[in-house]
């Protein structure tokens, strides 16, 4: 890469943190995250949201140990009626960055990082984390907060289908009338 292009990256990027320079002990960062965050993501599902992250740095002789505590709101699309609602989200994490000879990942809370490794880069793993924190399923905390034309036309396509369903003659149903009938004869 370009160093231009590289030295414009890393400067662009708030959520790089220093390994090389670090003192040993605790260091703690604030940081904001916001629509800007999400919006740098194609794939995201929250393309709005404030979440504030307390991040503890716990720099030892082998390692380092985050510390990510979240908290705030995101905005996502219910489930049931597809319009957009708040979501509070809390969580903490704790995560392990190791020295080894290559890096990647060694389990799902440790990540190898080299001795050439001179600063890290959270954004994908705050990204994670947050997206960690959102509930399976995504509805507005009550019912009727939901679009309510939208949830009309549900419950009407739903009866439709289940009128069908009655009235269709399946393979099932004809083998049984024909039982049915041989018998009765």
């Amino acid at each position: 890469m370009h160093p231009e292009l590289e030295k414009m990256k890393k400067e662009d990027n708030i959520f790089t943190i220093p390994l090389a320079g670090l003192p040993f002990g605790h260091t703690d960062y604030q940081y904001v995250i916001d629509d800007k965050f999400f919006e740098e993501r194609d794939y995201s599902e929250v393309k709005k949201g404030v979440v504030n992250l307390h991040l503890g740095v716990e720099k030892m002789e082998t390692m380092f140990v985050l510390t990510l505590k979240f908290d705030g709101k995101v905005v996502l699309q219910c489930d049931r009626c597809g319009d957009d609602y708040e979501q509070a989200l809390a969580n903490s994490a704790e995560v392990y960055l190791k020295y080894g000879a290559e890096k990647g990942d060694e389990d799902e809370d440790v990540i190898i990082i080299t001795k050439n490794d001179s600063e890290f880069d959270l954004s994908d793993l705050i990204y994670e984390y947050i997206i960690l924190s959102l509930p399976i399923h995504r509805t507005h905390d009550d019912e009727s907060l939901c679009n309510q034309e939208v949830l009309a036309k549900l419950h009407n396509f739903s009866q439709s289908e289940a009128e069908n369903e009655e009235e269709e003659e399946t393979p099932w149903k004809q083998m049984m009338k024909d039982l049915k009938n041989r018998i009765d004869k």
